[in-house]
């Protein structure tokens, strides 16, 4: 066995001792009278004016379990958290919390704490957690709880007598579990209630001289009560009977915001002629197809405020005598609204023709199966080859309008149409006002193809020569 081995072995065998030789431990921060007085009283118990109430909320010195989060598991500090009538907090973390508050001590607020009332479980617990967090090595903890061992940093104090050494302040002090009657016992069983009746184990009481401190922080009933408590500014004195309130400062009239509108805008894309328009090679007057294609965009709609002011004369009394001291100012009167309508402009426009999956394979499949060499020929095309596109804006909207005349389809079966266009947002006075968008619509087509039929002539009704 190692030699470390055998150091943190000693080390889990003292603790254990320890669990078992103290139930009831107090350290102080500085010796004198402490906060503990306005929790419990002298026997130990809870003030009837100390509220309780279970908190718990995400901490960054937790830790992160996948696992336990794929089962819907969170891992969260949770205390159960005194408050005193004055703010001070009193807080009994869980012992899954104080492990991970003893290796944090810093981030989780351990190391602010005034003073601290613990079982001997939980001094264990902290020490354990200490060692873990890497904030005390093996060595130094087998030297620290030597020493308390040895009565140099702990007293003994008897158990009737302890919660009057812990509020008191009369420095680090230990006892052992004592009678039905003893403090200890009350202290002890307030731990034991409240862990039985949230479900969770609580081994140590820590003291914070403000609960802005704490790390639960101020419960929301105290600081409407009592703000000076949770560091706020103190409620305003209540005014004699019959005096009435001086009214508070108004805020200087203002005009609403800018608001936009804008109607929807449309785009369609479809054949216009003719009815059943023939591929190219079985078109005897080359008539082809007619595609139209148009996107509208109505403007956007911008409206906004002007402040109107009026220069009036504004004269007070002259402390030095004689004539009154007048001076113009600028008085609001209200607002005046504007109304823009702001054209959308396009900057770039497509409109395209392409043949679908189905049909490609209905040419090269079925159809080759009967005349064989059957291909595609142009699966896709660019639609603005067969007409001239019309761009711009007029009136309340910005336009796209395309009409494909003619186009000679070289393939049978349906076609996807697409029309798209690029905006360039809306302006004024130099100003983004809405930002640049993608429009469009879709449609179909679909073309011809006349597929001659072999007839047995004695099927035609006709007598055979």
């Amino acid at each position: 066995m190692s030699m470390h081995t055998k150091i943190f072995s000693l080390c889990i065998l003292i603790l254990a001792a320890l669990t078992l030789i103290t139930p009831a431990q107090a350290q102080e921060g500085t010796p004198g009278a402490t906060g503990w007085g306005d929790f419990f009283d002298t026997d130990g118990v809870l003030l009837p004016g100390v509220t309780q109430n279970e908190v718990s909320m995400p901490a960054d010195w937790m830790p992160s379990l996948n696992i336990l989060g794929q089962w819907g598991v969170e891992m969260q500090a949770t205390y159960n958290v005194y408050t005193a009538p004055d703010g001070s907090t009193a807080l009994t973390p869980s012992a899954s919390t104080l492990l991970f508050m003893a290796m944090n001590p810093q981030t989780s607020g351990l190391a602010n704490a005034n003073s601290e009332v613990a079982l001997g479980a939980g001094a264990a617990l902290q020490a354990f957690g200490s060692v873990l967090g890497g904030n005390v090595s093996p060595q130094q903890l087998i030297s620290n709880i030597v020493q308390q061992v040895g009565g140099a940093a702990l007293s003994y104090v008897d158990a009737n007598h302890f919660a009057d050494a812990i509020i008191n302040g009369n420095g680090d002090a230990w006892s052992f579990l004592g009678g039905f009657k003893s403090d200890t016992w009350h202290i002890f069983e307030q731990l034991m209630n409240s862990s039985a009746q949230q479900g969770n184990l609580y081994l140590v009481a820590l003291l914070y001289d403000s609960c802005v401190n704490a790390p639960g922080g101020c419960p929301t009933q105290l600081c409407q009560s009592s703000p000076t408590a949770c560091g706020l500014p103190p409620l305003p004195a209540a005014l004699p009977p019959g005096v009435d309130p001086a009214p508070l400062p108004t805020a200087p009239p203002t005009c609403p915001g800018p608001s936009i509108s804008q109607a929807a805008p449309t785009s369609t894309i479809e054949k216009t002629g003719p009815n059943f328009p023939l591929v190219v090679g079985q078109d005897p007057e080359q008539r082809g197809a007619d595609v139209q294609a148009t996107v509208n965009i109505p403007n956007v709609i911008f409206t906004w405020h002007e402040p109107i002011y009026e220069n009036e004369l504004a004269c007070r009394h002259n402390p030095n005598g004689g004539a009154e001291i007048c001076k113009n100012v600028k008085v609001f009167k209200g607002c005046r609204a504007h109304r823009e309508s702001l054209p959308e402009r396009i900057i770039n426009a497509r409109a395209t023709a392409n043949l679908t999956d189905s049909s490609r394979d209905w040419i090269i499949h079925d159809l080759g199966a009967t005349w064989y060499g059957a291909y595609v020929h142009q699966g896709s095309f660019d639609l603005k080859r067969y007409g001239s596109p019309v761009v711009g804006c007029g009136g309340s909207s910005c336009s796209f309008n395309l009409l494909a005349s003619k186009i000679p389809v070289a393939d049978p079966g349906y076609f996807d149409l697409h029309v798209q266009v690029n905006t360039a947002g809306t302006f004024f006075n130099g100003r983004m006002i809405t930002k640049p968008r993608v429009l469009g619509g879709s449609g179909k087509l679909r073309t011809w193809v006349i597929l001659p039929t072999l007839i047995e002539a004695s099927t035609s009704g006709m007598p055979l020569p």
